[in-house]
């Protein structure tokens, strides 16, 4: 196994499996990312390329992939429970489009190439609302960096919580960056999802407990 197959098999924390998800689970190795991916340079000039980072169970990132087929898909997920349920949903659906990492997306950001994807999702991330706990959050000064540096010039950046503490985290660090554009120009643009971009499984448990979902939306100035 050399260096880059052993950076793409890193594992994201363990959580039991029933029989058959573990069964499910060994899918992975039909559409696993690997780095040999990124050298086909031409690929990234004739395709639309967009990365999920926390997909949770999948369920945004394989609607638009069996919507647009010739598009591509790269989703990124710690827990093997998130993993295994999209493996269920693209095997089932002989999708080509899906390329899944499992494990931890800062040793991922650091290894791509420059401008690759025309957008990249966040939905509903962690917002470790402590505020001993900040420092985990996943958007910091560093990362607003490594996403412009990932994007294609004009590319766009989705972004989404039902935490109003960190909305308000994320946006004030976006704009002190000033490396991309708010895409915000009245109330609705922040209270509506981007296109068909909605319905995870932890917007809908927001929903249920009548938490507020906003949509922030940015464009790599």
């Amino acid at each position: 196994m050399n260096s880059a197959e052993k950076f793409i098999s890193v594992k994201g924390r363990s959580r039991s499996l029933s029989t058959q998800q573990k069964e499910i689970f060994l899918l992975l190795k039909n559409y696993e990312l690997n780095f040999s991916f990124f050298k086909n340079k031409n690929l990234f000039k004739t395709k639309k390329i967009f990365l999920e980072i926390g997909f949770g169970s999948g369920e945004i990132i394989f609607r638009e992939a069996k919507k647009n087929p010739d598009h591509i898909y790269i989703g990124v997920e710690y827990y093997k429970r998130g993993v295994t349920q999209l493996l269920k949903k693209i095997n089932d659906e002989k999708l080509k489009n899906i390329k899944i990492f499992h494990g931890d997306v800062h040793k991922l950001l650091t290894k791509l190439p420059r401008e690759i994807f025309d957008e990249i999702w966040l939905f509903f991330p962690d917002p470790w609302p402590k505020k001993k706990h900040e420092k985990r959050r996943f958007i910091q000064k560093k990362i607003i960096g490594d996403l412009h540096y990932l994007i294609k010039p004009k590319g766009k950046l989705f972004i989404s919580s039902d935490d109003t503490n960190y909305i308000s985290w994320t946006l004030s660090l976006f704009l002190l960056m000033d490396k991309f554009d708010w895409l915000a120009f009245q109330p609705k643009d922040w209270r509506n999802p981007n296109n068909d971009y909605f319905g995870s499984r932890y917007e809908k448990k927001a929903a249920l407990k009548n938490k507020v979902s906003y949509f922030l939306k940015f464009k790599k100035k």
